[in-house]
């Protein structure tokens, strides 16, 4: 068994032992293993409308948490539409009472739950500022970054990894005959916990890419610097991290 499978085996069997469920009237809540930026579980909600459809939803944990942390983020057309661009990536709805939701049938039920964990986690770290201190919003500022070097790419790019779970990434940049293809990744909020997501995803897809293709993880290091063992951590998994404040020397490596 060579690396990947046997991180590809671990991944799983922690998810299996990790998570647990409850039931809650008509409800099931499940407790995942993930984490927020409080340190807290994060928690979704299993309801069935039918012998074989289902409902999953975050009961409006996310969305009323980023408000009352002081990011309405339906507070500008801005805001909503960088929402709904993440959600769109991940196959997510938002309710009328700002619930992220999905529905699905049991058997696609793993791959729902893992898209809609996924969705919290990107818009609580995209939108993890507040008011005071915003100018505009992290996954933005990057399209912005590469429609201004007139870099071509693809938005929400969906990969299946090995254990069959999708995962999403932000950019991809098709090959060249200068350059690999390129996969970009932003982190607004680079923690240990948000790295160690993006690097599973990335080894757990790896093998179904060209053997030359490079993940590029985008870091926030606008508010703070970043520690040295995410840097690390990266360079470990053949990552290239591109810190914020140093993005125009790595034009070269994304353009052509």
């Amino acid at each position: 068994m060579n690396l990947v499978e046997q991180l590809s085996d671990s991944y799983v069997n922690w998810l299996k032992q990790k998570i647990t469920l409850k039931e809650l009237g008509d409800a099931v809540e499940i407790t995942t293993p993930f984490m927020d930026r409080h340190n807290d579980y994060l928690q979704i909600y299993v309801q069935q409308k039918t012998p074989n459809k289902l409902t999953l939803s975050d009961a409006g944990y996310i969305l009323t948490d980023l408000k009352l942390s002081g990011c309405d983020v339906f507070s500008s057309p801005k805001r909503r539409n960088i929402l709904q661009t993440i959600l769109n990536g991940y196959g997510v709805k938002v309710s009328t009472k700002e619930e992220l939701f999905v529905e699905t049938t049991i058997e696609a039920f793993p791959q729902k739950k893992h898209m809609l964990i996924q969705s919290m986690m990107t818009v609580n770290d995209m939108f993890m500022t507040s008011r005071e201190n915003v100018q505009s919003i992290f996954l933005e500022e990057v399209d912005h970054f590469l429609l201004d070097n007139d870099i071509r790419y693809v938005e929400n790019v969906n990969f299946t990894g090995k254990s069959g779970f999708p995962h999403t990434f932000h950019f991809a940049i098709p090959r060249s005959k200068q350059h690999p293809e390129r996969i970009l990744h932003a982190l607004n909020n680079p923690t240990k916990h948000n790295s160690e997501n993006l690097l599973f995803a990335w080894t757990e897809t790896k093998e179904n890419r060209r053997p030359d293709s490079k993940l590029f993880a985008v870091l926030n290091d606008s508010e703070k610097s970043i520690r040295p063992g995410i840097i690390n951590a990266l360079h470990e998994y053949d990552v290239q991290p591109i810190l914020w404040s140093k993005r125009n020397q790595f034009i070269n490596q994304l353009t052509g």
